[in-house]
């Protein structure tokens, strides 16, 4: 929060009373304070119409540029939620010509409140907002809203290219890893997974860990890509890329991104079912009990490994899963499944929910869908984070 801002939340918290008692706290103009404490209570009241007249005597009565501006966003606000749009597009439209704090929110809000009435006009404003503050912290949602509607009306494939050409316009902003990371999902989802690869791999390179906020999305999508074009040990390589940069955490606090496991799961997978190699995919699997502590993944690769050494006939070594499974995880589905092999090896507090599978006689029931979660969830996760940072 920026200096200016913390004054103003002070103001709405009682500086009427803060400001008589002198150096205990911001010098703050009394009558500013008190047009701005009415405004409040108005707003809160529902009385959205008499709270903007408040906030703009407010602005009428501030002493600084930034308690003017705000004062004159809040009015805008208050007569939008009274239905005065006229008045609120005014407002705005003079808070985004200028150069203060608000400036940039004033010019997207704008566009969005345009936009039931006016849907041309209201994208011509957001994109004109684009150009002129990429780093704001909603441009990137605004950048996904302006595509969207370009989607709904001219289609999918002129939203991909309008995506890429305005990701050349700003490459150079801050909205380049999030323009990035939307161009490669809509290739990815128009099929063009070659070209949604190099744009994964492009935005994960300009935007490395730690600072990178698309990073491990990126490389994750850039190995399903890869698995897609039947490059499974390409997928591997990416996704063992990723977990190069695992950091271990030995104090307070973790530095585990969520993709770490789900990363080193599906790897263990890609050894099973693309590489044909189940001796790698049991190792695998084991490190996803033993490296991610906090994974929720941790039940379902003890048993996978169980069920691939119960395969290649190795008793001993799925009784040896089963048992850490069942003493570690008594909690899981598959705690109570140590049983059904190791009869010396006591079960869970939870009867098996995926026998079958374990002893070979149900290859393709629900635990093996679940064993790809990590797989599924990458893909339908890397969707949805296209609508939120």
């Amino acid at each position: 929060m920026t200096r200016g801002r913390t004054r103003w939340a002070l103001l709405l918290g009682g500086l009427t009373a803060l400001g008589a008692l002198g150096a205990c706290g911001p010098r703050v103009d009394p009558a500013f304070a008190r047009e701005a404490d009415r405004a409040g209570a108005l707003n809160v009241a529902g009385r959205y119409r008499e709270a903007g007249e408040r906030w703009l005597a407010a602005a009428q009565a501030a002493r600084s540029a930034v308690d003017r501006d705000e004062a004159h966003y809040r009015a805008a606000t208050s007569f939008a939620r009274a239905g005065d749009m006229k008045r609120a597009e005014a407002l705005l439209e003079a808070l985004a010509a200028g150069h203060g704090e608000r400036a940039a929110r004033a010019a997207f809000d704008r566009a969005r409140w345009v936009e039931a009435s006016d849907p041309v006009r209201a994208q011509a404003l957001r994109l004109a907002a684009l150009h002129r503050h990429p780093q704001s912290g909603v441009a990137g949602q605004a950048a996904r809203e302006y595509l969207v509607q370009l989607e709904n009306a001219a289609g999918a494939g002129a939203a991909l290219e309008r995506c890429r050409s305005l990701w050349s316009e700003l490459e150079r902003s801050e909205l380049d890893e999030a323009l990035g990371y939307e161009c490669a999902r809509r290739a990815e989802d128009a099929g063009a997974l070659a070209r949604a690869r190099d744009d994964y791999l492009r935005t994960a390179e300009r935007h490395p860990y730690p600072g990178g906020a698309y990073w491990d999305d990126a490389l994750t999508a850039a190995a399903r890509c890869e698995e897609q074009l039947g490059r499974p040990l390409r997928a591997v390589e990416l996704l063992e890329r990723l977990l190069d940069e695992r950091e271990p955490s030995h104090g307070v606090g973790s530095y585990e991104r969520s993709r770490y496991a789900e990363a080193r799961f599906h790897i263990a997978e890609l050894y099973r079912d693309a590489l044909g190699d189940p001796a790698r995919a049991r190792r695998e699997f084991r490190r996803v009990f033993s490296e991610h502590t906090t994974s929720l993944l941790r039940d379902d690769a003890l048993f996978e490994e169980a069920c691939l050494a119960e395969r290649a006939h190795d008793r001993g070594a799925a009784c040896e899963a089963l048992g850490l499974l069942s003493q570690e995880l008594p909690d899981s589905r598959f705690a109570g499944c140590a049983g059904l092999l190791c009869p010396v090896t006591p079960g869970g507090r939870r009867p098996c929910s995926a026998a079958a599978r374990l002893t070979g006689q149900g290859e393709g029931d629900e635990a093996h869908s679940a064993s790809s979660s990590s797989s599924s969830s990458s893909s339908s996760s890397s969707s949805s984070s296209s609508s939120s940072p």
